[in-house]
């Protein structure tokens, strides 16, 4: 593992990471210590989530029950571990089900903490990142991939430094299902899952050969079961090459089922998906031309860990993700400024009475007030609807798809008319957390329509069960008509919806 700067981290601290993957689910749990972080344990369990989605794309029930009844032994596992140093991350299977909320509040439950269901990009980046903390510090450019249970991420980057990521929607236990349903091997059924792979792959060949690279390095299960099955079978050594993974294939497809593989270095759990993993990847070595492949134990879990340092020690991947965006989107940063102190300062007077003392509603509102006027890139006209769209569909690094559907729900809110079915969006147990936080957006975005940094006081703001009462100093208001007007205008809005703002 790779040194990091501890000053802000006290030694010996505890901290763990939870991923729930398509095939399997995986926890590690590390200590910090002289500046390395050290793996204590690590855990997997089998869940195979991906092939609990019915034809509606709903978990079953007992997919539900494997996924949920393998957390509660983590949970065990994590119950001494402080909140803030405990983070759990969903992937591609939780992405699509439709009934994935249900799983995710269930889950919370559970774990005491919350459950981020990342888009495939920021997977991507956060496998780089376990990767690379996992390996020397090297000169030149990497391709990274990781062949999960639902999706299959890429990345190039140098040093600890992600480039391109994506997310195609290849996976073993997918690729099982579609063409070895019934655990039939023959070379035809393996063709066709190549050819798919291969198809897949066309989608980014051409931007990443462009990119180029030095090293190529395969992350987690598939991988590392491909190499392991090589090395004691005596088909090659550590480094995956073509040559050896032919050999594997022709030795695999030596079986009728997938249930009588009997190869050593092959798990009983991983026989299932070994075919369609070995066809995934060699669709992988065939499509982006690799000769030769390198495992690395580090992976997605790895990389939460690292984040969560990361945003401690202000390496903050957000801040990063918000600067680019709101230069890319030409908006205005003084104004944004100004709106998010302001919506920060209400925010910090009312957390305790209005019960939003959860620090992911804070950040919510900051990285929303940043951006409320993304939308104006694209048109004035409804601005508001257009910034929530960007911010909930967009890949933005750092940030968690609950995070982003929280941020485009508070932009979506922030003018015009409160719809109640705008909140709809957000977990259940987040909606009037993300109404009281919008309505704070609504105020700070008020206070600044003057746009001018001497125009606004300091203020008092007091808040009940569903009222707001506002005060500025003496005759301040009398001094700012249209700021009076405004406010009024938003205290009949809020009335429309059962809140009151009161204001002198």
């Amino acid at each position: 593992m790779n040194q990091i700067d501890s000053a802000k981290v006290a030694e010996g601290q505890v901290m763990a990471a939870i991923d729930m993957g398509s095939n399997s689910f995986h926890m590690v749990v590390a200590r910090l210590q002289s500046g390395e972080v050290r793996l204590v344990q690590k855990f997997g369990e089998k869940v195979r989530l991906a092939s609990g989605l019915d034809a509606n794309n709903c978990l079953t029930e007992e997919a539900f029950e494997r996924g949920l009844d393998c957390l509660r032994r983590f949970a065990q596992r994590a119950e001494n571990i402080e909140t803030g140093w405990l983070r759990c991350v969903g992937t591609n299977t939780l992405r699509k089900a439709r009934n994935g909320n249900k799983f995710i509040s269930e889950a919370e439950k559970i774990i005491g903490c919350p459950v981020q269901v990342v888009a495939g990009r920021e997977e991507a980046r956060l496998i780089y990142l376990g990767v690379s903390h996992s390996l020397p510090t090297g000169e030149g450019k990497r391709l990274v991939f990781d062949i999960g249970g639902g999706s299959t991420e890429f990345i190039i980057g140098s040093k600890f430094e992600p480039r391109l990521t994506e997310s195609l929607h290849m996976g073993c236990v997918s690729y099982r299902d579609r063409f070895f349903p019934d655990g039939q091997l023959s070379e035809w059924h393996f063709f066709r899952a190549v050819m798919a792979a291969r198809r897949e792959i066309l989608a980014i060949a051409a931007s990443y050969k462009e990119a180029g690279w030095q090293h190529v390095v395969g992350a987690s299960g598939t991988v590392k079961a491909i190499r392991n099955a090589i090395v004691e079978n005596e088909l090659g050594d550590e480094t995956i090459t073509r040559e050896s993974l032919q050999r594997l294939i022709e030795k695999v497809l030596s079986f009728k089922t997938a249930d009588d593989i009997d190869i050593a270095g092959v798990k009983p759990d991983r026989r299932s998906v070994l075919p369609s993993g070995l066809a995934i990847l060699t669709g992988v070595v065939e499509g982006l031309g690799i000769d030769a492949i390198n495992y690395s134990d580090g992976a997605l879990r790895e990389g939460v860990l690292y984040d969560m340092l990361g945003r401690l020690e202000h390496e903050n991947v957000c801040e990063r993700t918000m600067g680019s965006l709101m230069s890319r989107y030409g908006i205005d940063e003084c104004q944004a400024k100004r709106v998010k102190q302001t919506a920060l300062q209400a925010f910090d007077q009312v957390r305790v009475k209005w019960e939003l003392d959860d620090e992911r509603y804070r950040n919510a509102l900051g990285w929303a007030a940043l951006t409320h006027e993304i939308g104006l890139a694209i048109s004035h006209a409804g601005f508001h609807r257009h910034g929530a769209y960007l911010l909930m569909y967009s890949d933005l690094a750092g940030f968690s798809r609950e995070e982003q559907l929280l941020m485009g729900v508070l932009v979506g809110g922030h003018r015009r008319k409160i719809k109640q079915q705008l909140f709809e969006e957000v977990s259940e147990s987040d909606r009037i957390q993300a109404l009281k936080a919008t309505l704070l957006l609504r105020i700070a975005v008020n206070l600044h329509r003057s746009r001018r940094d001497s125009h606004l006081p300091s203020f008092l703001m007091v808040a009940e069960k569903q009222q707001v009462n506002l005060q500025f100093p003496e005759k301040w208001l009398d001094e700012h008509p249209l700021t009076c007007d405004e406010l009024q205008q938003e205290k009949e809005i809020w009335a429309k919806i059962g809140y009151e703002l009161n204001f002198e």
